[in-house]
């Protein structure tokens, strides 16, 4: 089973459990250092529709760490603030180019190394940096529609086409790795590489929804410092090994497509 092979595989690539901790404990350290630490305990989840690199802030609903937009409207966090939430973006995605390779290596039993994840970061950050803007206009344009023509129900509806896309997209920062590509030709291919693989993505997606919620409902109700640090740790080895065995069903496609 592709779960159990990325669970022994990721063991020979620690770089991928290594970087998204890091980067996690860092912006972390920047959040207590500007706002401490917030919130409450509270019954709450979020499900995983980002596909790269991990962050436990992508398992929380209360922005702790400047590595999102979402940080600067939290009450009183100081004008420098804006500074760390750049530096982190800025940092998140040249890494995400350096993850996928690493990805694509493991899956494939390749060496891997910190130059070739340097190296990779430097070839895909600027890509990765329009992909992540152009995916925030898009949902901040068709909530603002949707909102518009159906009100209160507009927001689910909005919610509900994104985790569509998502989906039918799930390989697309995989592919402008994999495939070296551009965002139009990355966009195309990715939507084919689903379409040959439907049945073993969607289990890996049920998968990482699972994962993921239960991981954010412990985090949400043991509510502290530790639950995050714990979260940063889990989340990073977890949500890897599952992304590891979807860049070994993309492997799989890509081999079987070129035979053709």
């Amino acid at each position: 089973m592709l779960l159990q092979r990325a669970f022994v595989q990721i063991l020979r690539y620690p770089l991928l459990i290594l970087c998204p901790i890091i980067l996690d404990l860092i912006a972390y350290l920047l959040g207590e250092a500007l706002v401490g630490f917030i919130g409450t305990s509270s019954l709450s989840y979020r499900l995983i529709l980002e596909m790269g690199l991990p962050s436990v802030s992508h398992l929380i609903n209360i922005p702790l760490l400047p590595n999102q937009l979402q940080f600067m409207n939290i009450p009183g966090v100081p004008t420098i603030g804006w500074a760390a939430v750049v530096l982190m973006l800025l940092l998140m995605t040249f890494a995400q180019g350096g993850y996928i390779g690493i990805l694509r290596q493991a899956s494939s039993g390749e060496p891997a190394s910190i130059r070739g994840f340097i190296r990779e970061g430097k070839v895909y950050w600027i890509r990765f940096i329009f992909l992540y803007l152009m995916i925030m206009f898009a949902k901040t344009a068709v909530t603002t529609l949707l909102v518009m023509l159906f009100q209160g129900i507009g927001l689910f509806l909005s919610l509900l086409v994104f985790i569509v896309l998502r989906i039918l997209f799930i390989y697309l920062e995989f592919t402008i790795v994999v495939n070296r590509s551009q965002l139009d030709a990355a966009l195309r291919r990715s939507r084919e590489y689903f379409k040959q693989s439907r049945m073993k993505t969607m289990l890996l997606v049920f998968c990482l929804f699972v994962a993921s919620g239960l991981l954010s409902t412990l985090i949400h109700q043991l509510w502290s410092p530790y639950a995050i640090l714990a979260g940063i740790v889990f989340g990073a080895y977890v949500v890897s090994v599952i992304q590891l065995a979807l860049m070994m069903v993309l492997s799989q496609v890509r081999a079987q497509l070129e035979s053709e």
